[in-house]
């Protein structure tokens, strides 16, 4: 996974809105198969986040794998946007 300083100044206003300090990557499936879905949450204790570019992000399983070909990132606007490089165009 690749967070791009653009992304990771979006995602820490987020967090502090939110009062959270995690991103969180689950696994989600739908009708282009299984993708990532991405919450904020708080870290517990024994977890044991993975750190991108400052931000913690927790994930497990078939989550890491997923990630591998992310890059969370802002559009032109400023809008944060997940950029999956093995994500088929064209479906649904």
């Amino acid at each position: 996974m690749i967070i791009t300083d653009e992304a990771k100044v979006v995602l820490e206003e987020m967090l502090k809105e939110g009062g959270q300090d995690s991103l969180q990557a689950s696994l989600q499936e739908g009708c282009c198969g299984t993708s990532l879905y991405f919450t904020f949450t708080n870290k517990k204790a024994d977890d044991q986040p993975v750190v991108v570019n400052g931000i913690n992000v927790l994930m497990e399983g078939e989550a890491v794998i997923k990630t591998n070909t992310v890059t969370l990132k802002t559009d032109d606007e400023g809008k944060l946007i997940v950029e999956d490089s093995a994500q088929k165009s064209g479906c649904c």
